[in-house]
């Protein structure tokens, strides 16, 4: 008599377990789940799509929008802080969901989540300031990182590993599609709308995605998290590392706004390195990375950092990997857009169209892969080659300029977008591959600490490289009476370029050129980077070993 299934137990089972499975049966058995109809398994699946399809329209809206948001408020200089502040939170308590899962369940952790992302963004439609904006997407960062951690548990529970790559496949149909809406949908509302309405829209996606959620993501937990059926859930809480969310919050956030001080800081109250201020802010983010490898290493239960997994090569050629291509896709992400309103002065809208077919790109890579992966059981050169394509996306960008044509902009960041969602679906196969399936919930969470670090890395940088060389270029090219408020102004607000005198809007757009050419030439030698630590990954056959026949049959044969 089998077990009672559980939230543990996969949902579609394996057809590896069943002996003489029939094609027709195997079909069938992707619909034995536990009592599930097929249509409620769908609706199931679509209810976890469906956030994912909110993170990723969200990040596209801000990414499209930050000079339309900052400009009024009349703080570009801060424009960065948007992304940054989500993306920290995001980054440092995205581990602690994976505890949650095993402690409260699947359900109340998604829709944790989902609420707090959503009292976020209804915030930030209200946001009477730039700051209370930041400090707004900083909350929504809280329950951001929980949709994607959540949803991938949810979805390791419905599927076998083997079938897994095809149902992330479809999972990032919706994720893409919700990068491709976000960029059109968001400028078409801040063109006849305003900004404030980009954020407004989302209110009934998430009810309705709630309201899903809460009705279909239901079965039951049989065991608390550590093993035991008998653990308190007091003790189960005691294992989730919150001193090491923290320490990590500490010394990333002390690290980035001494940088972003530095570099985001108009004339009048600019700091130099030697500031005591950026000295002390520099010298806290290393003692607190002392004391939470001290504490990871030594106290923490479940650490959120898993150092285990740290001495094995292709662990550890992954999470670099993760970590370097989410530098550059995030300042690929957040530079793009400014670089389309503020030197080649198109709306938002506009803008945001010239977009769509990168985000498809993404999609096709991911997918493509996965169903590549599926059937020839290998990934090492498909990652190879598919790591190179990043390298001809970002050269392709960096030649943009003022005469560019225009034709270019809607397919120069193809090859990188493509590549972008090939290496990191390929990245987490060999990780589970390498790992071993008993590893694969410490795997993940490693793979998302870094790659979220350096999402939050790649956006605050992007924005004080591209502040530093603005201000270095503005100064050299804008002098006389009133020039240092007119560069704040520039600096303050990308918008404030169409209405300047002819002389000073082209000094303004070939600075903003400069700024940002530099960094599609730092995202080139990312993703050169990237590829050389790829080569470290080690290839795992996942094809199982071919189905010997018995020996009276194999002498018949002869």
């Amino acid at each position: 008599m089998s077990a009672l299934p559980t939230e543990r137990t996969p949902l579609v089972q394996d057809s590896s377990t069943t002996d003489d499975v029939t094609p027709a049966e195997e079909e069938k058995l992707h619909y034995n789940l536990a009592g599930l109809s097929r249509g409620s398994f769908w609706i199931l699946c679509i209810s976890v799509w469906m956030c994912a399809f909110l993170g990723a329209f969200d990040g596209t809206v801000v990414a499209t929008l930050l000079g339309s948001i900052s400009s009024s408020f009349y703080a570009t200089n801060l424009s960065s802080w948007l992304g940054t502040s989500y993306m920290l939170t995001v980054c440092c308590f995205t581990p602690i969901y994976g505890r949650l899962c095993n402690i409260i369940g699947r359900q109340t952790t998604m829709l944790i989540a989902l609420t707090i992302f959503g009292v976020g963004n209804a915030l930030c439609a209200v946001a009477p300031s730039m700051k209370f904006l930041i400090a707004a997407r900083a909350f929504a960062g809280l329950g951001g990182g929980g949709l994607a951690t959540t949803g991938s548990t949810i979805m390791s529970d419905l599927v076998p590993i083997t079938h897994r790559g095809i149902f992330q496949g479809y999972a990032n149909i919706m994720f893409g599609l919700g990068g491709a809406l976000g960029a059109p949908i968001g400028g078409f509302i801040n063109d006849y709308l305003g900004w404030r309405w980009a954020f407004l829209f989302q209110i009934p996606v998430f009810v309705f995605a709630f309201i899903m959620i809460y009705f279909k993501v239901r079965y039951t937990v049989a065991e608390k998290v550590g093993g035991p059926g008998d653990q308190t859930a007091w003790q189960a809480l005691k294992r989730i590392d919150f001193a090491g969310s923290l320490l990590l919050a500490g010394w990333v956030g002390a690290g980035l706004i001494a940088v972003s001080l530095k570099t985001n800081s108009t004339a009048a109250d600019a700091y130099s390195w030697s500031d005591p201020t950026i000295v002390g802010l520099f010298v806290a983010s290393g003692v607190l990375f002392i004391v939470f490898l001290f504490v990871e290493l030594r106290f923490a239960a479940e650490p959120v950092m898993p150092f285990e997994l740290l001495h094995r090569p292709t662990p550890v050629a992954i999470a670099i990997n993760n970590f370097l291509i989410s530098i550059a896709m995030y300042s690929v992400l957040y530079s793009v857009p400014l670089f389309l309103t503020a030197v080649r002065q198109m709306s938002s809208a506009n803008a945001g169209g010239h977009m769509m077919p990168s985000s498809l790109a993404g999609t096709i890579g991911s997918i493509g892969v996965g169903f590549m992966v599926r059937h020839t059981g290998r990934y090492y050169w498909l990652t190879i080659w598919t790591g190179a394509a990043a390298i001809l996306g970002t050269a392709l960008m960096a030649t943009w300029s003022v005469d560019t044509p225009d034709h270019m902009f809607w397919w120069n960041m193809t090859p990188f977008t493509f590549s972008m969602g090939a290496v990191t679906t390929l990245t987490v196969v060999a990780l589970i591959a390498d790992v071993g399936r008993e590893h694969v919930a410490v795997a993940t969470s490693l793979s998302y600490v870094f790659r979220t670090t350096g999402q939050v890395l790649g956006v605050s940088l992007t924005g004080a490289l591209t502040q530093a060389i603005l201000q270095k270029q503005l100064s050299e090219r804008i002098t006389g009476p009133g020039a240092e408020e007119t560069i704040a102004l520039i600096r303050e607000s990308s918008d404030a370029i169409q209405n300047l005198p002819p002389a000073i809007k082209a000094a303004a757009i070939a600075s903003y050129d400069k700024a940002i050419h530099a960094v599609f030439v730092v995202c080139v030698v990312v993703c050169v980077l990237q590829l050389l630590v790829v080569l470290g990954v080690k290839e795992v056959n996942m094809l199982p070993p071919p189905v010997s026949k018995p020996d009276d049959e194999a002498e018949e044969t002869v």
